[in-house]
C-alpha cells in the first residue's frame, strides 16, 4: 500500500468520526413509535380476515383495537358467504358494528371471560335453505333485521366448567335467549383410546319472546289449523311419533309429562303470544350425560327433565320487597344472608356488594356456619374495592372452616404487601382472644399434632391464617423430632425470601423473636421432657 492511500485512508476516518455531521432534516419515528401492541393487533386481525377471505366475501369500513383492554371493533361490515344452495350468489349479510371483548380480570371469579355482539345486522332471505326462506317470504320477510346479537362465555379455571349466554333480538319476529353452564369429561371409548367426551351440565334453559312472528307466520295457516286445540293435538301427535321411534317404544312418564306440559304451554302462547321457556330440571350439582346419552335424543329428554315455563325459573325467586322493608330488629340471620347473596349476585334484587357489609355486620360474630358465612360475604364484597379489610374478614372466615376461604386468602395477599398481611393476622388474633401460643400447645406427647397446628395456621384451615404461630409451632415440631417439621419451616422462610429488603429485614426481626421464644418456651414448659420418648 503506498503512502498516498494509507494518509487519505487515515483522513477519510477522521472526517468520518471527528467530522461535522451530516443534516438529518426532520425527526424520523423511532422503532417504539412505529412498532406499538395496537398495530401489531390490527396486523394480526388483518391476516385473520383475510385467512376468512378464502372462504367468503369480506369487507369493512374501520377496524379498531385496543390490545391492552382486550377489545376489537369492527364497523361496516359485508360478508358475502358461499352457499351450496345458493349458485346465485345473492346471499348479503350486513353489521354496523362488531365488537370482540376478551373480558377483564374479574378478582370474585377466577375466569376467563369475552363476549361478541352484533348490533344493527341484516341478512337477506337468500342465506336461509330454501324452505325456510320460502316460508319467511310468504310471512312478508324480506330480510331479517337484527337489532342485536350478543354471546358472552365464561371459563372456570379451577372446575372447568364454561357458562354461556346468549340473545339474539330480531325485529318483528322476537328475542331468542339462552344460557347453559358445564363441563366437559374425557371419557374412554371400547379401545382404550380417547373418544367422545361426556358432559356435566349444571344449566340449561332457552326461552323465546314473541314479537310479531306468530302473527305473520300463523297467517299462511288455513283458519281450522290455527286453533289452539288443533295446534295442541297435532303437536302432541309428532312429539309422541319422534319419541316413541314411531311407536317402537312406550314413552317414559318424564316424556309424557314433558309432552303434556309443553304443549298446554304452546296452547297458551298460540291463544295469546307471549313468552316461552324450556328449562332443564337439574340438581344443585348438576348431571353428568355419557355419550351415549346425548347422541339419543329420548334418553338425553329422560335425563334433562325439561319443564316448559312462561318464564325462567330465576325470575320465581324474586326477592320479597317486604323483606327489604322490614325493621331492623326483624331482620333473622337467615334473611340477612339471603339478602346479602342476593346482592352479591344481583339475583332476585340490583347487583349491589356496598351494601352487603352492613347488611351481614350484626351477626358477624354469630357461632358456626352462619358467622363464617357472613364473614366470608363480607370479604368478597370488599375484594374489588378494599382489599384489606376483605383479608381481615377472609381470615376470620378462614378460621371457621368457611369453604372458599383459604383461596379468598391467597388471592388478597397477591394483592397485599407482607407487612399489612402481617399486621392483619396479628390484629386479629388479638381482637378474638387467641389464647398464647405456648398455651395452644397440644397435651400429651404427640408431635404430629404440634406439626398439624403448624399447618392449620399456615393455610388458614380450621385455625386463624397466621405465619408467625406456624413458625413457632414448627420450630417446636422440628425440636422435638418430627420428620416433616423441618421441610414446613423451610415452606414458611421461603414465604418471606426474594421479597425486598424491606420485608427481609422485618422477616429477620420477627423470625429472631420467634425462634428466641421457642427457646424460652422450650426451657420454661420442660417440652423435651413432654416429647421425649426413649423407645
Amino acid at each position: 500500500m503506498t503512502v498516498f492511500k494509507r494518509v487519505f485512508g487515515a483522513a477519510a476516518l477522521l472526517a468520518a468520526i471527528g467530522g461535522p455531521a451530516a443534516p438529518q432534516g426532520d425527526p424520523r419515528p423511532g422503532l417504539l413509535d412505529i412498532v406499538t401492541v395496537d398495530r401489531v393487533a390490527e396486523t394480526v386481525a388483518s391476516f385473520a380476515i383475510s385467512a376468512l377471505r378464502t372462504q367468503m366475501e369480506v369487507e369493512y369500513d374501520h377496524l379498531s383495537t385496543d390490545i391492552l383492554r382486550g377489545t376489537m371493533a369492527i364497523s361496516g361490515v359485508t360478508l358475502r358467504p358461499q352457499l351450496s344452495h345458493d349458485r346465485a350468489r345473492q346471499c348479503e349479510i350486513t353489521v354496523q358494528r362488531a365488537s370482540f371483548d376478551l373480558g377483564t380480570a374479574r378478582p370474585m371469579l377466577e375466569a376467563a371471560n369475552g363476549s361478541v355482539t352484533l348490533v344493527g345486522a341484516r341478512a337477506g332471505i337468500a342465506c336461509l335453505p330454501p324452505d325456510a326462506g320460502l316460508a319467511l317470504r310468504a310471512s312478508g320477510y324480506s330480510t331479517l333485521d337484527i337489532d342485536r346479537v350478543g354471546l358472552e362465555f365464561d371459563y372456570i379455571h379451577g372446575t372447568g366448567e364454561m357458562r354461556v349466554n346468549g340473545t339474539a333480538a330480531i325485529n318483528d319476529m322476537g328475542t331468542l335467549d339462552l344460557a347453559a353452564a358445564g363441563a366437559i369429561l374425557p371419557r374412554l371409548n371400547a379401545h382404550g383410546v380417547s373418544g367422545d367426551p361426556a358432559i356435566r351440565l349444571r344449566r340449561a334453559v332457552v326461552g323465546f319472546q314473541d314479537r310479531g312472528a306468530w302473527s305473520r307466520l300463523s297467517s299462511q295457516l288455513p283458519e281450522a289449523l290455527r286453533q289452539p286445540d288443533v295446534i295442541r293435538g297435532m303437536g302432541t301427535e309428532d312429539l309422541t311419533n319422534m319419541l316413541s321411534e314411531n311407536g317402537t317404544r312406550a314413552l317414559t312418564s318424564t316424556e309424557r309429562l314433558f309432552i303434556e306440559d309443553l304443549m298446554e304451554h304452546v296452547t297458551r302462547f298460540v291463544a295469546d303470544p307471549g313468552e316461552i321457556t324450556i328449562e332443564a330440571q337439574l340438581p344443585a350439582g348438576g348431571i353428568v350425560i355419557e355419550p351415549e346419552i346425548y347422541q339419543n335424543p329420548p334418553e338425553l329428554l329422560q335425563a334433562l327433565a325439561p319443564d316448559a315455563r312462561v318464564a325462567p325459573s330465576a325470575r320465581s325467586g324474586l326477592i320479597d320487597v317486604a323483606l327489604l322493608q322490614k325493621r331492623e330488629e326483624e331482620v333473622t340471620p337467615q334473611d340477612r344472608l339471603r339478602l346479602a347473596r342476593a346482592f352479591m349476585e344481583g339475583q332476585g334484587v340490583p347487583r349491589a356488594e356496598a351494601l352487603v357489609p352492613g347488611v351481614l355486620e350484626p351477626i358477624l360474630d354469630a357461632e358456626g356456619e352462619t358467622g363464617a358465612e357472613a364473614a366470608l360475604l363480607t370479604a368478597r364484597a370488599y375484594m374489588a374495592t378494599n382489599p384489606a379489610e376483605a383479608y381481615r374478614h377472609a381470615l376470620l372466615a378462614s378460621a371457621r372452616d368457611a369453604v372458599g376461604a383459604v383461596a379468598l386468602l391467597d388471592a388478597l395477599e397477591a394483592r397485599l404487601t407482607t407487612g399489612a398481611v402481617l399486621a392483619a393476622q396479628d390484629e386479629l388474633a388479638n381482637r378474638t382472644d387467641a389464647p398464647e401460643m405456648a398455651e395452644a400447645l397440644p397435651e400429651g406427647g404427640d408431635i404430629r399434632a404440634v406439626r398439624a397446628l403448624a399447618l392449620a395456621h399456615l393455610n388458614g384451615i380450621g385455625a386463624l391464617r397466621s405465619y408467625p404461630r406456624a413458625y413457632y409451632y414448627a420450630l417446636i415440631a422440628e425440636a422435638a423430632g418430627d420428620i416433616g417439621a423441618g421441610a414446613l419451616r423451610q415452606d414458611i422462610e421461603a414465604r418471606f425470601a426474594d421479597r425486598g429488603e424491606a420485608v427481609s429485614a422485618q422477616w429477620a426481626e420477627l423470625r429472631a423473636r420467634l425462634q428466641e421464644r421457642a427457646v424460652d418456651d422450650w426451657v420454661t414448659l420442660d417440652l423435651s421432657d413432654r416429647f421425649i420418648r426413649t423407645d
